[in-house]
């Protein structure tokens, strides 16, 4: 099945579940099992952002941005600043431009961004690489770019191969392959080196990673972080 049509599935059952509690329909529907859970891994993902240099003022880009978990705790936060959001499910970005008003939002499905070249100061995503195949990865990546402004920074999660944190997952969908059952949407598991050699290719600055347990500068992500840099001009 179609990955947007998936997720549009998953929203309309969730949203069947709870006729009653829309913003816990719509937290499920992004991996959330409570609106506080949804509102605290927000705050979290701005946290990062702020770490890596969120200052208001700046252009930031919201990729996979779902229905707005993140861009809901940068309008707790008071942070001021131009957002634009993308995803491949309509009703996700419906939900988006309903809860931020002023917000721009996107239904977007190629691996691209919506924005012009050198605009922005931040690309962000969680756990968007984690269900694509490495070759989409790479083309996001290299868009990114594009839209950076010269001194702007990609900030990402992804599964690492290898790591402890994430070894579970992978040898969960080893075992469900091995007896033959559907492993269900995709996980990709990447490794540092992969991400280290398309920065490089793209000429990025040198990657910086935090491991998902790191709780050092923000809580503890679970999945790892990268953060480069498009060197300034």
């Amino acid at each position: 099945m179609d990955a947007s049509l998936a997720y549009q599935d998953h929203l309309k059952a969730m949203l069947r579940l709870h006729p009653h509690d829309r913003d816990l329909a719509f937290a499920e529907g992004v991996g959330s099992k409570t609106v506080e859970l949804f509102r605290s891994q927000g705050d979290g993902h701005v946290a990062v952002l702020r770490h890596h240099g969120l200052t208001d003022g700046m252009a930031v880009y919201d990729l996979g941005c779902g229905c707005g978990r993140t861009a809901q705790a940068l309008v707790r936060s008071g942070w001021q600043g131009r957002y634009i959001g993308a995803d491949i499910v309509p009703g996700f970005i419906d939900e988006l431009r309903r809860k931020c008003p002023g917000y721009v939002a996107h239904v977007h499905k190629a691996p691209t961004l919506c924005a012009d070249d050198a605009t922005l100061d931040i690309v962000y995503h969680w756990s968007v690489f984690t269900h694509l195949p490495p070759e989409e990865c790479f083309l996001y990546l290299e868009d990114s770019w594009r839209a950076l402004k010269p001194g702007g920074r990609t900030v990402f999660s992804f599964l690492e191969i290898g790591e402890p944190l994430h070894q579970d997952a992978f040898m969960a969908r080893v075992r469900l392959l091995r007896a033959g059952k559907p492993t269900g949407l995709l996980d990709t598991f990447l490794h540092r080196d992969w991400i280290c050699h398309w920065a490089r290719q793209l000429g990025f600055s040198e990657p910086s990673f935090t491991n998902g347990a790191d709780e050092s500068h923000h809580p503890a992500f679970w999945q790892t972080l990268v953060a480069m840099q498009k060197p300034a001009a």
